[in-house]
């Protein structure tokens, strides 16, 4: 075999492995480093209709908040299901507002952009004693639990249990009956701006999730 040859398999095989490798949840120290674990961390939702102010709970919700950190910011390693590589750039970019329940919801951040996409795993619901009265508030931040695909099998289900990803929702109204199956990870303010994009959506208006800018101390914002 020649060298350029050798040369070739050699490369080959080593972007098969990183390709091939296993994506996994962020680091926690390593997503939230510079930012308060004890105190809230303000973001914006921002979309192609408005922008969201929301605050964030890492003590409550470490793991969860974590991996959304590190997804709005490219912190987080997580596999792009168009290219089925390993990617470290922010997921929450360009995305589809892809369901809604007018004054009720609104859901997003699936890297696929129909409700059937995660980053590549799935991280354990981190539910809280309290989660019954912060679901009770208009404006609770959580991720969307696994739901089985209707009608079909899904070949890649997540690990037995309720278990998350990257999608994430905006509750507009009383959703306590969901503790203990979601994970709270903060809660949002601009609750007119919201219920417009539910409304939007709902209505089957396209609306799309521009960013989640998370202010960093390294980059001043992003």
């Amino acid at each position: 075999m020649s060298l350029v040859a050798s040369i070739v398999v050699v490369l080959v095989a080593c972007r098969r492995r990183v390709d091939e490798a296993q994506a996994s949840a962020p680091n926690v120290d390593e997503a939230l480093e510079g930012l308060p674990r004890d105190a809230p961390i303000p973001i914006r939702i921002e979309t192609t209709h408005g922008s969201v102010a929301c605050e964030l709970d890492a003590l409550g919700a470490p793991h969860a908040v974590a991996m959304f950190v590190g997804l709005a910011t490219g912190r987080a390693t997580w596999r792009d299901p168009k290219t089925g590589t390993l990617v470290r750039r922010p997921l929450y970019v360009d995305l589809p507002v892809f369901r809604a329940i007018d004054g009720v919801l609104f859901q997003t951040g699936c890297p696929v952009g129909n409700g059937t996409g995660h980053p590549g795993y799935r991280i354990p619901v981190e539910a809280r004693d309290d989660d019954d009265s912060r679901l009770q508030r208009p404006g609770a931040l959580l991720l969307a639990r696994y739901q089985a695909p209707p009608n079909r099998a899904d070949p890649s289900p997540p690990p037995p249990g309720n278990v998350i990803g990257s999608q994430f929702v905006v509750a507009l109204t009383d959703m306590h009956h969901l503790a203990g199956q979601v994970t709270v990870i903060g809660a949002c303010r601009d609750l007119a701006t919201a219920r417009d994009i539910a409304s939007r959506v709902a209505r089957n208006e396209p609306v799309r999730l521009v960013r989640v800018s998370v202010s960093l101390p390294s980059d001043g914002g992003r």
